[in-house]
C-alpha cells in the first residue's frame, strides 16, 4: 500500500476514526492490528521476514540483557545482530530470494501469469525495520532499556505502520514513550487539522514537484550523448529537487498520518541544503539515520579495545594532539562506508552516499588550519560568506547525488564526462521542453520548487541546537478558516497539478527501493 494513495488515506481515516473510539488501554492492538494488514498488503514476504527479525531480536535482546559481564549475553548479541545483518544483506543486496521467487512462480503462476510470489518477493521497509530492531538488542545489550516482556508490544514496534517502509529511525525507548503518551490523547480537531495538512503537504511534494523534476531528470540522466554541458548541471539540480521533494515528502505523510493519533516521530529534515558543512548538511539531512550510525556504530566503534589500541601506537607515532585523530577518522572511514553500502549494496552508493562525504568530512577537518589562513579577515557570520558556504556545500552534494543516480559508477564518470563535451543539444527553453516537460509542467514546476524553498528558508535554524520554526504554527495564527484553506488549497493543488500519467507508480519512493 503506497503512503500516497487514495487507499492508504482511507486506510488510516479508518484506524483513526476507530483509535478515538476503543478504550485508551487497547489501542496498541488496533495499531497492531493495522499494521500487520499493511505488512501483508505489502507482500507475504514482507510479513515473513518482519517476523524473522522481530521474533530472533526479542529472543537475543532478552538473552542480552545481563547485569553482570556474562560471555553467553555477549555471544547472543553477536549472534543475533550478526544473522539480522546477513539476512538484510542476502535479501535487499544479493537477491537470495529470486531463485526461491522464480521457482515458486513456475509452481503458481497461471497462464503465464507472474504470480504474487514474484511481485512481492522483497519485502518493504527491510533496511529500516532491521537497524531498528538491531538498536533495541544492543540497547538491551548495554542497559540502556530492560527486555519488553509483551512480545505483542514489541511487534508493534517492528511493524508500526506508518514507519515502516522508511523511517524515521526510532528507538524502542523514544517510540513507546509517544505510544504510551497517546493512550490517553483525545479526539482533537486542532490535531486532525495539523496532521491533514501534513499529510497533504507531502502528497504536494511528492506528486506535484518530484514527478515532474523527475521527467527532466531521466532525460539527462538517460542520454549523456544529447544532453551535455548546462544539461548535466540542470540533470544535477534536478534530481536534488526530486530526491528531497520524494523523501521528505514520504516523511511528512508519515509524520502526519502519526500526528493524526496523538504519536509525534522525530523529524528527519531540517533545510538540508542551507546546511554550511557537510557535516552539517548530514544533521540536517535523513537525520534519524545519522543519529542511530553515531549512536550504535560510531561510537561504540571508538571504544572498542581495537581502536583504543590503535589510538595509543598513533599517540606514540605523531604526538597526543594528531595521534589522537588517527581512530577518529578510521572509524569515519567505517562509518560512511556502512552508510554508502546501507544505501544498496553497490559501489555507486557506496561512494556517492558514504566515501565521498568521508573525504569530504575528513579532508575539512585535516585542512582546517589552512582555511582559517586563507579566510584571513572575512568572518564566518557575514551574510554573503554563508551564501558562499551554502553554495559550496549544494555543489559538494551534487556530486554525490550524480553517483547516487546514475546507473553504476562508469555511468556517473560518463555524466561527469558529459559535463565537459560538447556537439550535444543546444541549451533553451524548446530544448528543455524537448525533455519530456511541457512548458505548463516546467511552470509548475518552478513555483513548486520556489514554495519548497520559501518554506525552508523559513524553518531554517542555523543553530542545531535549537529547533527549526514550525510552519504549522504559522498556518495556526491565522485561526481555523486559513488552516483550512491551506488545507484545501494543498488538496486541490494535488487533484489538479499532481502527475498521474501513464506508467506511474505512486509507490515508487526512491528511499522505499533502499
Amino acid at each position: 500500500m503506497s503512503l500516497v494513495s487514495a487507499p492508504f488515506l482511507a486506510f488510516i481515516l479508518l484506524v483513526t476514526a476507530a483509535y478515538y473510539i476503543i478504550p485508551g488501554k487497547v489501542r496498541y492492538i488496533l495499531l497492531l492490528i493495522a499494521s500487520i494488514v499493511f505488512c501483508l498488503y505489502g507482500g507475504f514476504y514482507t510479513l515473513v521476514f518482519v517476523l524473522i527479525s522481530c521474533v530472533t531480536t526479542y529472543i537475543g535482546g532478552a538473552l542480552s540483557y545481563k547485569r553482570s559481564r556474562n560471555a553467553y549475553a555477549n555471544m547472543a548479541c553477536i549472534v543475533t545482530v550478526v544473522f539480522n545483518l546477513a539476512l538484510l544483506c542476502l535479501v535487499k543486496f544479493y537477491g537470495v530470494m529470486d531463485g526461491i521467487s522464480d521457482r515458486l512462480n513456475s509452481l503458481f503462476a497461471f497462464n503465464g501469469q507472474t504470480s504474487t510470489f514474484m511481485l512481492y518477493a522483497v519485502p518493504i521497509g527491510m533496511s529500516f525495520y532491521t537497524l531498528q530492531m538491531i538498536g533495541y538488542v544492543l540497547d538491551c545489550r548495554w542497559e540502556r532499556i530492560s527486555p519488553e516482556k509483551n512480545f505483542l508490544k514489541y511487534l508493534l514496534f517492528a511493524t508500526y505502520f506508518p514507519y515502516l517502509t522508511s523511517g524515521p529511525m526510532n528507538t524502542y525507548a523514544g517510540l513507546w514513550a509517544e505510544l504510551d503518551k497517546s493512550l490517553t490523547v483525545r479526539f482533537s480537531i486542532t490535531r486532525i487539522k495539523e496532521g491533514a495538512i501534513r499529510i497533504a503537504w507531502g502528497f504536494f511534494k511528492k506528486l506535484v514537484i518530484a514527478e515532474r523534476a523527475a521527467l527532466i531528470v531521466n532525460a539527462a540522466y538517460g542520454d549523456h550523448n544529447t544532453y551535455t554541458g548546462i544539461y548535466v548541471i540542470l540533470g544535477a539540480i534536478g534530481f536534488a529537487v526530486q530526491l528531497y521533494s520524494d523523501f521528505s515528502g514520504c516523511m511528512d505523510v508519515v509524520l502526519g498520518a502519526s500526528h493524526l493519533l496523538g504519536i509525534d516521530l522525530p523529524e528527519n529534515f531540517n533545510s538540508p541544503y542551507l546546511a554550511v558543512s557537510i557535516r552539517e548538511y548530514w544533521q540536517r539531512w535523513h537525520s534519524t539515520l545519522g543519529s542511530w550510525l553515531r549512536d550504535y556504530l560510531f561510537y561504540p566503534l571508538l571504544k572498542t579495545r581495537m581502536f583504543i589500541k590503535i589510538g595509543d601506537a598513533a599517540r606514540k607515532a605523531f604526538g597526543k594532539k594528531k595521534g589522537k585523530k588517527v581512530p577518529v577518522y578510521l572509524a569515519m572511514i567505517v562509518l560512511w562506508f556502512a552508510v554508502g553500502y546501507w544505501h544498496g549494496g553497490v559501489w555507486k552508493y557506496i561512494i556517492g552516499s558514504g566515501l565521498l562525504h568521508c573525504f569530504y568530512i575528513v579532508a575539512g577537518m585535516m585542512a582546517e588550519p589552512l582555511f582559517q589562513k586563507m579566510r584571513g579577515p572575512l568572518k564566518a557570520d557575514k551574510a554573503y560568506f554563508k551564501v558562499f558556504r551554502i553554495i559550496r556545500t549544494f555543489v559538494l552534494v551534487l556530486i554525490g547525488f550524480v553517483f547516487f543516480r546514475s546507473v553504476n559508477v562508469p555511468d556517473a564518470l560518463d555524466m561527469f564526462g558529459a559535463l565537459l563535451r560538447s556537439g550535444g543539444t543546444a541549451f533553451g527553453l524548446q530544448s528543455i521542453i524537448g525533455m519530456g516537460i511541457s512548458s505548463a509542467d516546467l511552470i509548475v514546476l518552478a513555483i513548486g520548487t520556489a514554495l519548497l524553498a520559501l518554506v525552508d528558508i523559513y524553518k531554517y535554524r542555523p543553530d542545531e541546537s535549537e529547533s527549526p520554526r514550525s510552519v504549522l504554527e504559522l498556518i495556526n495564527r491565522g485561526g481555523m478558516l486559513t488552516s483550512w484553506a491551506v488545507f484545501l488549497i494543498l488538496v486541490l493543488a494535488v487533484l489538479i497539478l499532481g502527475k498521474y500519467g501513464l506508467g506511474y507508480d505512486s509507490g515508487a519512493f526512491i528511499y522505499a527501493r533502499i
